[in-house]
């Protein structure tokens, strides 16, 4: 597109723009027309570079993709490109006689879960068992259903059975996770599940609290009503309770991340590393000796995970103040900590000289961890939540966080969006600049968080902003 072509940055039609580009990248390119559904593996230019694996997540997510580009601007060609991917999902399309297609499986309950990998043709892959399912793949496996939902409620073109069967395998799917990954002792939802033994894995997360509401329970409150959407409602409201509660740390002013069943903060995996190089600045800030600093494993904390979570408390807010289910001195107190939060990373991890948000820190003492690059979807959490404060606050403090919105949107716009050969980048420099080895498409990437960012940047009003 040619510069003077370019719609305001900020503006309705900027958003519409950038969600159809992505979009449109992916149609060009992870389409496959033989076996159905999408490649996910695709390196920067758009050649894909493994056909025999496919995820769940991303195959979700594109169908989020499309399904928003088609309620953005009714362009037919995007809901049959969404339907191409639900119809691989569900393991609709042709049948070989070779055994259960797509990723959707069936309880004896009646409940329905979703098997994180396939190969090219739609299987479970030889060497591959069903193993636990987790519960941020779970929901995300959700979020294409409802968003396919939504786009074809109304539409009397589409035959009734279909639109019935979508939202029956939504319902199905949110009653597995209510069964059996809801903890109705602590509170919040296990990591994963055990389909096999009948036992959750009893451990906590951010990813087990935050992602179940941002990636399916707020969206499916959109096409909810009733006493389902009554559940749902109270279901993101427990969430937001225990984030408030348990994952604000003020002595580092990262959140906590890992926990065990009980709220003990526990961190494990990639999140607990050896800081060996910074053994004084460890023993101060930690409280403990030198001999004890030279063995101490710091927590690392995600930036867009701090961002993030104080978006979910301002969209949940938003939510239950609609729906008379939020009292005024808990509503004040979700936004002060979110407010917090915000506040906490535009002091350590938002860069005023590029624009744009950092990644990873080691949150006992603030420094990077590993790299200075920038990945995309943390841009999208942080424009958003200084968007929405901006949006609530007056005076200096609004003005900051409107500054920090739209250098941030100048710097997405710059460094994320590919104009040469579409798309959108997973990760760039420091001062953004691309990273060619770094692929477009894989098992965490698609085009989700962009078009996510161009839909909530104008349901939540932030065009008002420019």
């Amino acid at each position: 597109m040619e510069a003077h072509e370019s719609p305001q940055l900020g503006t309705k039609a900027y958003w519409v723009k950038q969600a159809t580009h992505v979009v449109d990248f992916f149609a060009r390119v992870s389409i496959d027309r033989e076996d159905g559904g999408y490649y996910t593996h695709i390196d920067y230019c758009g050649t894909i570079t493994n056909p025999h694996e496919k995820f769940l997540m991303p195959t979700s997510r594109q169908i989020y993709g499309y399904s928003t580009a088609y309620m953005l601007i009714g362009d037919l060609r995007y809901l049959e490109l969404a339907r191409h991917g639900v119809d691989f999902l569900l393991g609709l399309g042709p049948q070989d006689g070779s055994g259960l297609k797509g990723h959707l499986r069936y309880t004896s309950e009646g409940e329905v879960y979703f098997v994180e990998q396939l190969d090219k043709s739609g299987h479970l892959p030889e060497d591959r068992k069903d193993k636990p399912v987790v519960i941020n793949e779970q929901t995300y496996g959700l979020t294409g259903l409802i968003a396919y939902y939504e786009a074809i409620r109304d539409d009397a073109s589409v035959p009734e059975a279909e639109k019935d069967n979508i939202l029956d395998t939504i319902q199905r799917g949110h009653a597995f996770i209510t069964r059996h990954l809801l903890d109705t002792t602590y509170g919040g939802f296990y990591d994963s599940y055990d389909v096999a033994t009948g036992t959750p894995v009893a451990t906590k997360s951010y990813n087990s609290i935050v992602y179940p509401a941002t990636s399916a329970l707020l969206d499916l409150t959109r096409i909810a009503d009733g006493p389902w959407r009554r559940q749902i409602c109270t279901q993101i409201k427990q969430l937001a309770n225990l984030f408030v509660e348990h994952f604000p740390d003020p002595s580092t002013g990262f959140i906590k991340e890992n926990f065990k069943e009980d709220w003990t903060p526990e961190w494990r995996g990639w999140q607990q590393q050896p800081v060996r190089k910074e053994t004084d600045e460890v023993a101060e800030v930690a409280g403990v000796d030198e001999d004890q600093a030279k063995n101490f494993m710091a927590s690392i904390g995600v930036a867009g995970h701090n961002t993030q979570g104080a978006l979910f408390l301002l969209r949940v807010m938003k939510l239950l103040q609609e729906e008379n289910m939020l009292a005024p001195e808990q509503a004040s107190f979700w936004y002060w900590t979110a407010q917090q939060l915000v506040d906490s990373m535009l002091e350590r991890a938002y860069d005023p000289q590029y624009g744009g948000w950092h990644d990873v820190f080691v949150r006992e003492t603030g420094k990077k961890m590993w790299h200075t690059n920038k990945a995309w979807w943390q841009q999208e959490q942080g424009l958003l939540a200084t968007g929405l404060l901006a949006l609530f606050e007056r005076g200096k403090a609004g003005q900051r966080y409107r500054d920090a919105t739209l250098q941030t949107l100048a710097f997405w716009d710059r460094a994320f969006i590919d104009r040469e050969l579409g798309g959108d980048r997973k990760e760039v420099t420091l001062d953004g600049s691309p990273l060619l080895e770094v692929p477009k498409g894989d098992p965490g990437k698609s085009s989700y968080h962009s078009v996510e960012m161009a839909r909530l940047a104008i349901e939540l009003g932030l065009t008002r902003l420019v």
